[in-house]
């Protein structure tokens, strides 16, 4: 292992007190099953993870969880900034944090993972991210062919004290072989795949989900915000889409973020519909997923505790307008099925 100097004596430290504390790593499976909060602390060099941003690669950061059992975790770990739009609109980037840097910590199993924190320090940003983690949660409601994430509460020190430190709330994201071998499938990559040669039921929940949420930034050809999986049994069968990046959506409605300005709309709030051509019967078992599921998406917002009543109430109201469509048999045909695409 190798520490910058101002990150050595601290490095040293959390080495020692685990090899006292920590008896054995973190299950990377358990993790993401468990919804209390991590007590995390990120120790680095704050000032020239926000200064360089944009052309910065990993630099040395310490690391510390309090489990809600108490148990605690400490060791090195590696991050760096991701995310083009948060690298160009935030003044916090998102994280990729490189858990398997240091092989004895008790991160290890974690590997490398996607870290959302706010695109800011105030508690307006903290909001917008809070929304993000419950979108996900929402996404695990209506099909385990999703990301799972785990919260976290984060002090943000700087190892020269020269950035104020501060505690917001934060999310990991689940790594995409693990959620590929919990469905039995692997990742594919690198071949270009036709919206209209994707598995049929996964990809119209996806259509109803993204529709829901206010999400026009996705593209499954290109990728974009796009993982596919394939059974492992058969790799030669219809992929299965799954989203991820969900803060550009009218459901978060961040002041940072628009829609793509050639879809013809103006604000992350109006919906619009973008997923391929279905029948009506389609349409109507998959919108009965979403309706199934309506009380428990409420319940999950209502009794989410670091939601303030304003943000629950924007996320609520937002999300009836979904269900009222949905619900209406007339409306149901006209936009999801004279309306999808057809190339």
């Amino acid at each position: 292992m190798t520490c910058t100097k101002w990150l050595a004596a601290v490095c040293l430290l959390l080495i020692y007190s685990g090899v006292l504390a920590q008896p054995k790593p973190i299950d990377d499976k358990a993790f993401f099953k468990e919804d209390r909060p991590v007590k995390m602390t990120l120790t680095t060099d704050i000032r020239q993870f926000i200064a360089e941003k944009k052309d910065l690669n990993y630099i040395d950061a310490a690391v510390s969880f309090t489990f809600p059992d108490s148990s605690l975790y400490q060791g090195p770990v590696r991050i760096k900034p991701r995310g083009n739009f948060r690298k160009e609109n935030c003044r916090f980037a998102s994280i990729a944090v490189d858990f398997k840097y240091e092989k004895s910590s008790p991160f290890s199993k974690l590997g490398t993972l996607k870290m959302v924190g706010g695109c800011g320090s105030a508690a307006s940003h903290e909001q917008y991210l809070l929304k993000e983690y419950l979108v996900y949660k929402i996404y695990n409601l209506l099909t385990d062919m999703s990301f799972r994430v785990r919260l976290l509460n984060v002090d943000y020190v700087d190892t020269k004290g020269k950035v104020k430190p501060y505690t917001q709330y934060a999310f990991l994201i689940e790594d995409v072989d693990d959620l590929a071998k919990r469905n039995q499938c692997i990742e594919k990559e690198l071949v270009r795949f036709s919206p209209l040669g994707m598995q049929r039921d996964q990809t119209t929940l996806l259509y109803l989900f993204q529709y829901m949420i206010g999400n026009t930034d996705w593209s499954i050809p290109y990728y974009h915000n796009i993982k596919l999986l394939v059974q492992k049994k058969d790799t030669m069968t219809m992929p299965f889409p799954v989203a991820y990046d969900f803060d550009i959506t009218g459901l978060v409605n961040p002041p940072y973020g628009g829609p793509p300005p050639d879809l013809g709309i103006e604000r992350l709030t109006q919906r619009l519909y973008r997923g391929y051509e279905r029948t009506l019967a389609e349409i109507e078992t998959t919108a009965k997923i979403f309706i199934d599921k309506e009380e428990a998406i409420y319940a999950l917002i209502n009794q989410f505790e670091p939601l303030t009543a304003a943000s629950k109430k924007e996320m609520i109201e937002f999300l009836n307008g979904f269900y009222k469509t949905i619900k209406n048999k007339k409306e149901l045909k006209s936009l999801f099925v004279d309306g999808a695409l057809t190339n």
